[in-house]
């Protein structure tokens, strides 16, 4: 008798599932399509349009949706600015058997978001205002729709789990050429909870992992293989495993997120360890100019906005140090042998001829020490501490250049004396793509000898340069100390017995 009960349970269950696989493949809720279309147009505003199908899911029981896109009507409607490849809805079993709807995992994959600043500051996902005849008939449907849309609302806040794979966000100003791409995002989203009596962002609660590929700035800079783990609560983001890769460099360091404001505000703090220098020159100058190491670090904070925003509200500081550096291209030494009025007596036509003008056009240097310290603010970039020393010379630069002008702002070169008093001083003006040179009175005297040496075989008389002086004005007295002059070892002759 009880072999007949069980048997009987589960040809029952058998039977029950049976019939729900059959209803799945009887039911096409595609038929829904054009409803749904509707109802969230006159909901959002958008068009929405499902391009693929919508399907019941086993496992999970839910509901797929494939190839979706989101359109702007009021602004180029024929061209969405979002598209979709799947739309996955978990739902909560037990609240289905009592005819309620929960929302217990989302997941999005294929996102391709395409976010434009437009004229006036608006963004192509903006819609135009509501028409003053629809505003009367919307707010006649507001008292009806409160409870529904409250019920909608509740359905999603049950969610403890949302995934974004395979998305990739672009922003481009129409003011700007160049535009930010965001590729291959994976944003894994947990413990979700909200907290209705906190304004907005800052009731939401939950902890991510997210993975993003390379965020592409133009054709030039790159960050590729971006990782953290992060806590939002409160509208603020907090991570303190970032990890990334900048200038074929592994960097890692903390991250802060703040979206409490108008305009979210991003704080980013990392050491530097091993920076690849010779990736670095080729993507910010397009060279191959450096090889070596350097090791540092920086604070920066900024506004998330258009490029104006980003310069205007970075602040914080940038710090590298280095050693045994290959500068291509240039030999410091040699023009400094030139331009230092106190090491000119060392040199003859022919070393000029043979030697010196060809270190303009080429030759290596090797750089025993480099630092550079540079403070960011109001608009500005500091060079608080920027230096060099070779084996024979010492060089500073100190000014600071206005990111949001793109000038150079009383920017100076110096060749520097055992007390850091400028020998050579070279002044700089103009914009840092196009910079003017301004000679200071030793410089053109100098060059002017030079010149001189090449064209004619006269006797140069020279304007002797001032000494050491005690009470000179010093020019840099920051961290590279002026090099020890290594004296060649001079042979002895033998004493003839």
């Amino acid at each position: 008798m009880f072999k007949k009960i069980v048997l009987g349970i589960v040809v029952l269950v058998a039977v029950v599932v049976a019939a729900f696989f059959f209803l799945i493949k009887v039911i096409d809720f595609n038929e829904y399509k054009p409803r749904l279309h509707k109802a969230i147009k006159e909901s959002t505003g958008y068009e929405v349009i499902i391009r693929g199908d919508i399907t019941l899911t086993l496992s999970p029981i839910g509901v797929s949706v494939s190839d979706i896109e989101v359109n702007n009507p009021t602004y180029h409607p024929e061209t969405p600015f979002a598209k979709l490849g799947s739309f996955d809805v978990a739902l909560d079993v037990p609240a289905l058997l009592k005819k309620e709807i929960k929302v217990t995992q989302l997941s999005l994959d294929g996102l391709a978001l395409n976010i434009e600043k437009i004229k006036d500051g608006k963004f192509n996902y903006d819609l135009l205002p509501v028409p003053t005849q629809k505003v009367a008939d919307k707010k006649t449907k507001e008292n009806n729709a409160t409870v529904e849309k409250e019920s909608d609302v509740s359905a999603f806040m049950n969610a403890k789990k949302i995934i974004f794979s395979n998305s990739t966000i672009s922003y481009a100003d129409v003011n700007a050429t160049n535009k930010i791409v965001f590729e291959h995002v994976h944003l894994d989203i947990n413990d979700i909870s909200y907290d209705v009596s906190k304004h907005s962002i800052q009731g939401l609660y939950f902890n991510a992992d997210t993975h993003i590929d390379k965020i592409q700035y133009g054709s030039a800079y790159a960050v590729q293989d971006i990782s953290m783990s992060f806590e939002l609560k409160n509208g603020i983001a907090v991570s303190n495993a970032l990890k990334y890769t900048l200038f074929d460099t592994q960097i890692q360091g903390n991250g802060k997120f703040d979206f409490c404001g108008k305009q979210p505000k991003i704080s980013l703090k990392s050491k530097i360890v091993g920076l690849k220098l010779a990736s670095l020159s080729k993507e910010l100058w397009g060279k191959d100019l450096l090889d070596g190491n350097a090791n540092g670090d920086f604070k920066l904070s900024f506004f998330v906005g258009d490029g104006i925003t980003f310069k205007s509200t970075l602040n914080g500081f940038v710090q590298l140090s280095g050693e045994e550096i290959t500068l291509k291209g240039y030999d410091i030494d040699k023009i400094a042998l030139v331009l230092d009025p106190f090491q000119k007596e060392k040199l003859n036509l022919n070393t000029l001829i043979s030697g010196t003008i060809e270190a303009f056009k080429g030759g290596n240097s090797v750089i025993k020490e480099l630092n550079t310290k540079v403070d960011l603010g109001y608009s500005e970039i500091k060079l608080s501490d920027v230096a060099l020393s070779t084996a024979s010379n010492r060089i500073a630069i100190k000014g600071a250049v206005n990111i949001v002008d793109e000038k150079l702002m009383d920017v100076k070169a110096a060749l520097l004396d055992t007390k850091g008093c400028a020998v050579v001083e070279q002044k700089f003006s103009g914009t840092y793509a196009k910079p003017s040179v301004k000679l200071d009175a030793t410089a053109v005297a100098t060059l002017k000898d030079v010149v001189l040496s090449f064209t004619t075989k006269s006797k140069i008389t020279h304007t002797q340069p001032k000494q050491n002086d005690e009470n000179c004005t010093v020019f840099y007295d920051g961290v590279i100390k002026q090099p020890e002059l290594v004296l060649p070892a001079t042979s002895v002759p033998p004493v003839s017995e």
